[in-house]
């Protein structure tokens, strides 16, 4: 379980949000969803590791792999597609190349009494604990099998990375955190730039082999299909919802008329009170009544109605055609 502790962003005596806390548990799918503006891209950056909080913190098991795809990505062009997707492997690959260095030099090292010697037993032990409990898998059918899910072409795989535009870019960046299988995956509007039929593909994958998933997404269906939990940043705090998209919009809809209902009623009071306040402040035989009521005024919190989220539906559109892929 990965949990939010008390999270507070404050920046230019403005409070971004405060003291948001909640638990993210394992096959958790969370729509993050507010106006904009209202600090979901913030929280998520908090929750990667990518951005610090003014005060609070995030509680993260020693073995949990947290991947995140922002919104704009700064993608280096110096490999080819199949080449950079397979970087999600980077971490085993490197494994593997330090147990044969390790034991090449013990086939070729004679101090077996030293430190130095026991030291590299130890290390290739470690390692090769490691590697051996990992799942065998065919590294290269998974890259492929995942890039064709993104709309990759087979020939596509030796291009450059620096022949395709932004949008097929942030798709490489997508395979590799799939590929990773982590504990939590972060997407902030990832379905920009993708047609109809890798949005569905991508639905699937995080229905059915995604473990947790918080996603930032205007595309109303996508963040129907895949989520089960929603969390509204308003007005610096969070409301937490155990329901996907369409039955969060009405228990949203059934707060509000609760809300309205009771700034209406606290209006009503207020000017009651103002009222008796300036018709009685100059008359003795009620001055205690009139000190009473304005240190309650003071002391009222007010009753806040919670903003809405009134972006457009982003409806989907499939490609023109498949060229624009290209710079």
């Amino acid at each position: 379980m990965i949990t939010v502790n008390d999270i507070s962003v404050h920046f230019g005596g403005t409070t971004l949000f405060s003291d948001v806390s909640f638990a993210i548990n394992e096959n958790d799918k969370i729509a993050l969803m507010g106006k904009n503006g209202a600090g979901k891209s913030t929280l998520l950056k908090i929750i990667a590791g990518v951005s610090k909080p003014s005060t609070g913190n995030i509680s993260v098991p020693k073995e949990a792999v947290i991947a995140y795809l922002p919104q704009h990505l700064l993608t280096k062009d110096e490999a080819t597609v199949m080449e950079e997707a397979s970087k999600a492997f980077a971490e085993v690959f490197d494994m593997k190349a330090e147990m044969d260095a390790i034991n090449e030099q013990l086939t070729i090292r004679t101090d077996y009494e030293s430190d130095d010697y026991m030291k590299l037993i130890e290390r290739v032990s470690e390692l090769s604990e490691k590697y051996y409990s990992i799942e065998e898998v065919n590294y290269e059918a998974e890259v492929e099998k995942v890039l064709k899910g993104l709309g990759f072409e087979r020939e596509d795989f030796t291009r450059p990375t620096s022949e395709f535009s932004g949008g097929w870019r942030m798709r490489i960046e997508l395979a590799k955190i799939l590929l990773r299988k982590p504990d939590l995956i972060l997407l902030d509007e990832p379905t920009n730039h993708m047609d109809i039929e890798s949005i569905q593909w991508l639905e699937e994958f995080l229905i059915n082999s995604a473990k947790a998933v918080i996603v930032i997404s205007h595309d109303r269906a996508f963040v129907d299909n895949i989520t089960n939990r929603t969390i509204e940043v308003t007005m610096g705090r969070i409301y937490d919802y155990k329901a996907k998209y369409t039955h969060y919009l009405e228990l949203r809809k059934d707060r509000r008329i609760h809300q309205q209902k009771a700034y209406d009623e606290q209006q009503k009071m207020i000017a009651e009170n103002m009222e008796f306040i300036e018709r009685f402040k100059g008359t003795y035989s009620k001055t205690l009544q009139v000190q009473s009521r304005v240190k309650m005024l003071e002391k009222l919190v007010p009753v806040e109605i919670d903003e809405i989220d009134n972006s457009a539906l982003r409806l989907k559109f499939p490609p023109s055609v498949r060229g624009e892929r290209f710079t």
